[in-house]
């Protein structure tokens, strides 16, 4: 135990040193680790408001009221340009929470399924998948397939 107090001697500088480094990664990947929280909180917001604004043009808008409807007949009352951009831009927002989820938000992924289980469904959000599916992301189509068959998406599932 002499030897201690020597090498302490000789090597105080480096021992603070490395203290110091080492203190410095700390508190850089705590500061990163609030940083992601505090992203994912902003993230989650954004899409809530998006959400909101989507859902509130649904009941406020008057031509788009069919657009949740179980009985519409696409043969007889085609979709409409209006609930076509409509029923597309909450397909894009379900992909972006789909996206969101798979990269670790706190979106889980049976609830997702099961929202788009029960929207896709739907006659004219089913008229618009059908149209615009080739144009999405693969393997956001296999997890909406998936979904519709009551399948589970085997990629990352909560």
């Amino acid at each position: 135990m002499v030897w201690f107090p020597l090498w302490v001697e000789n090597n105080w500088f480096n021992v603070i040193q490395t203290v110091g480094i080492v203190g410095s990664l700390w508190m850089g990947a705590a500061a990163a680790h609030r940083e992601a929280k505090a992203r994912e909180i902003e993230n989650l917001l954004t899409i809530t408001t998006q959400h909101r604004d989507l859902w509130t043009q649904a009941q406020t808008r008057e031509d788009l009221r069919r657009v949740l409807q179980t009985d519409v007949d696409v043969q007889k009352s085609p979709l409409t340009q209006q609930e076509f951009i409509f029923l597309n831009s909450v397909i894009v927002h379900l992909e972006l929470g789909w996206l969101m989820s798979r990269s670790g938000a706190a979106i889980k992924m049976r609830e997702l399924r099961n929202d788009l289980r029960g929207f896709i469904s739907l006659p004219l959000p089913r008229t618009v998948w059908e149209k615009t599916n080739e144009f999405r992301n693969q393997q956001f189509v296999k997890f909406v397939e998936g979904a519709l068959t009551g399948g589970a998406d085997s990629s990352r599932s909560r």
